[in-house]
């Protein structure tokens, strides 16, 4: 009755007398129901203690008893209510208070059992993670994709661990399974990922007095160089010392000038040139920081544009080869520029055209896995390869290079690595052509400047999901201690967190999976981590923030509130504007299909989308860029869109029964997640169009 008073009397009077009555009159009730609130059910657990007050709450005097709790700090912020002295009982009452108070800061429960995250895993196999029992492990924690790091091993242990993976996606159906059929297909996709053109200085003269180290062994070759001295680097097929060492690349010798900033061994060695010469060739410079340089450590001239092939006989076989095995996308290191990928997409059409590629899947298909040494290579497998790069690579390389070819007719997703400034400034034309992109933070990180890779993360990723609705790994590092260690550190899992939150499609696990200790360990953290930021209501608010970013009406709106801050957003928002636009004329279907989906959540509240297609990986790949926060559950009976698919955020693929009907398949399977679903709406979709739709309630 007081409170309707007052507030009568501020509305109809609005003097100032009713004004301070009102607010007054707030005050008292507000503090005795937060008051009574917080003491009820506490008045018998005996002495004093304190917890955060409100503006409205008055100080009081900090009790001199329970000093446990005094903190200089906080005694204008504290007040005083009934609660158990005991520091046990005591931190749990405060802390069930603050989870009553303070619901945004509350700990996000993780259910026990099977999590359902949107955000995909990619983790590296390596000699941790090579056999059938530990790629099983990874499966069942949740790895989406696995990634062929081809910088390591025989190409036939990536073969085994290829077909390894591709049988571990069959089993058998559960009890009650509703559809005649023997088996259940579970998809995963296999990125293999090629070496390219990575640098790397010879080999030094052994020391032959290391304490600790056996005469004759790689530890032993190194040289102790001291910031000042001079080094050079030379063509010459010659054991390096302390004053020079071979880097065999004559064409990038002649190249550098003087100045150029030099890294080496992961940017861990700097040097700047001082001399060059082009004749003999070699280049001097000068050592930035003391340091133990040891042979064929990587070597690097960030910002750059390094005079070298973008891909070396190892690289196209490697290329090749992933063909043969099956993989569904290739990563692609040290990519330049545009041309660099539509090179690469014109060799592999040539190959898979030709009858090397029969050659090689037959051979593959009749190796008997169980006896031949996947340490070494199969004779007959290198000659294939030999044959089709000495008698058909070669003579037309040149024509690979200048042809602009119609499409990638071998269907594996081509996702460049983003490693070289130079890369960056041609980023839009290589996203163009283009399956996707890794943020491959670790060469990055040398190529340019350390303090600039957060940012460049960010826009990468930006470009990505709202621009060019492309699928965006994020790599390098992501619990790097997990290598070693069974936790993470702090700044590992808020990295984790933020690329989520940046918008990308999946993180990268590289050795955490692929030579750590704690494999399964680091795919499980990771995906806590996930779960945890999805279900966070920042991360739908962000990601609707970073789509009004390419809205003209928003900048209109920034324009004229914030003119100041508009000059420093302009060039930015409208580069990206100006290039969707652009992206647009050629996928105004897309859009339709985009602007269909988003009249029908209008109108309908559903916990899953359902769609039914055979074709349509860009229209999944739409769909997913406006995170939904919701499974979007596709059922195909196409195993490549359900491979390719795994990429894709948010994207559950289910490869649909021989003769079952695709609808009670759908209902069938979102019944088996473990969140719940009541009400769905299902799509029926060919040619990245939307056929038809109905709103389904699944209860």
């Amino acid at each position: 009755m007081i409170l309707l008073f007052s507030t009568t009397l501020l509305l109809f009077k609005r003097d100032r007398f009713a004004i301070i009555s009102h607010s007054i009159l707030l005050s008292i009730i507000f503090y005795n129901i937060r008051f009574i609130s917080g003491v009820t059910n506490y008045t018998s657990l005996g002495k004093y203690a304190y917890l955060p007050r409100s503006s409205m709450q008055p100080e009081k005097k900090y009790s001199e008893e329970n000093t446990n709790y005094k903190v200089r700090n906080i005694k204008r912020n504290i007040y005083e209510v009934k609660a158990p002295f005991d520091k046990e009982h005591a931190i749990e009452y405060f802390s069930s208070c603050l989870k009553a108070s303070c619901k945004t800061f509350e700990p996000r429960e993780i259910p026990e059992g099977e999590i359902l995250t949107l955000t995909k895993q990619v983790a590296t196999l390596g000699p941790a993670t090579n056999n059938a029992e530990s790629i099983k492990s990874l499966f069942d924690a949740g790895v989406d994709v696995f990634r062929l790091n081809f910088s390591h091993d025989s190409r036939l242990s990536k073969y085994l661990v290829s077909k390894t993976i591709r049988q571990l996606e069959v089993t058998e159906p559960p009890q009650n399974y509703p559809f005649n059929e023997k088996f259940v297909i579970e998809h995963k996709s296999i990125l293999g990922d090629i070496q390219g053109p990575k640098l790397r200085i010879g080999k030094f003269m052994p020391n032959l007095d290391v304490p600790g180290v056996l005469p004759g062994s790689k530890g032993c070759e190194f040289v102790e160089l001291k910031a000042g001295d001079l080094f050079t680097f030379d063509a010459y097929d010659v054991l390096g010392s302390k004053s020079r060492v071979q880097l065999d690349f004559p064409e990038i010798l002649k190249e550098l000038k003087v100045g150029d900033k030099i890294l080496l061994d992961d940017g861990n060695l700097s040097m700047t040139v001082v001399s060059t010469n082009p004749e003999e060739p070699s280049v001097t410079a000068e050592v930035k920081n003391d340091y133990k340089l040891s042979s064929r450590k990587g070597f690097s001239v960030p910002n750059v544009v390094l005079p070298i092939e973008f891909l070396d006989e190892k690289d196209v076989k490697d290329a090749i080869f992933c063909l043969g095995i099956g993989v569904d996308f290739l990563g692609v290191s040290f990519v330049q520029n545009k041309s660099d990928i539509l090179y690469l997409i014109n060799i592999l059409n040539d190959f898979y055209t030709s009858d090397y590629y029969q050659q090689l899947k037959e051979r593959l298909d009749n190796l008997d896995v169980e006896v031949f040494d996947a340490n070494r290579e199969d004779t007959i497998v290198e000659d294939i390869l030999s044959r089709y790069y000495n008698q058909s690579y070669l003579p037309k390389k040149d024509i690979f290079k200048t042809v602009l070819p119609k499409e990638n007719l071998s269907g594996v997703g081509i996702i460049p690595k983003i490693e070289k400034q130079a890369a960056l400034d041609d980023i839009h034309e290589i996203l163009k052509v283009s399956d996707g992109l890794m943020v491959a933070r670790g060469d990055l990180g040398i190529e340019t400047d350390l303090a600039n890779l957060p940012i460049v993360q960010k826009r990468l990723i930006q470009l990505c999901r709202v621009v060019y609705r492309k699928p965006c790994i994020v790599a390098t590092q992501m619990l790097e201690t997990m290598r070693s260690s069974p936790t993470p550190t702090r700044a590992e899992v808020s990295d984790v967190s933020n690329a989520v939150f940046d918008g990308a499609d999946a993180v990268m696990l590289s050795a955490e999976s692929a030579t750590g200790h704690y494999p399964k360990a680091s795919v499980n953290v990771q995906r806590r981590v996930l779960f945890t930021t999805e279900m966070d209501p920042y991360f739908p608010t962000m990601q609707i923030i970073k789509e009004m970013l390419i809205d003209e009406n928003l900048i209109s709106s920034i324009k004229s509130q914030r003119p100041h801050l508009y000059k420093k957003m302009d060039n930015l928002l409208n580069i990206d504007i100006h290039h969707y636009n652009e992206y647009l004329k050629s996928k105004s279907h897309l859009k339709k299909c985009l602007d269909d989906v988003a009249d029908i959540f209008a109108y309908n509240d559903v916990d899953v989308i359902g769609i039914h297609c055979d074709d349509g990986l860009e229209f999944l790949q739409w769909i997913s860029s406006q995170r939904y926060m919701i499974p979007i559950v596709v059922v195909t009976s196409n195993p490549t869109l359900s491979r390719h698919s795994q990429l894709t955020w948010g994207v559950k693929s289910h490869f649909l029964p021989r003769g079952a009907d695709p609808l009670e398949f759908f209902k069938y399977v979102v019944k088996q997640y473990p969140i719940p679903i009541k009400d769905a709406v299902y799509l029926q979709s060919r040619d990245n169009k939307i056929e038809s739709y109905q709103v389904l309630k699944l209860e």
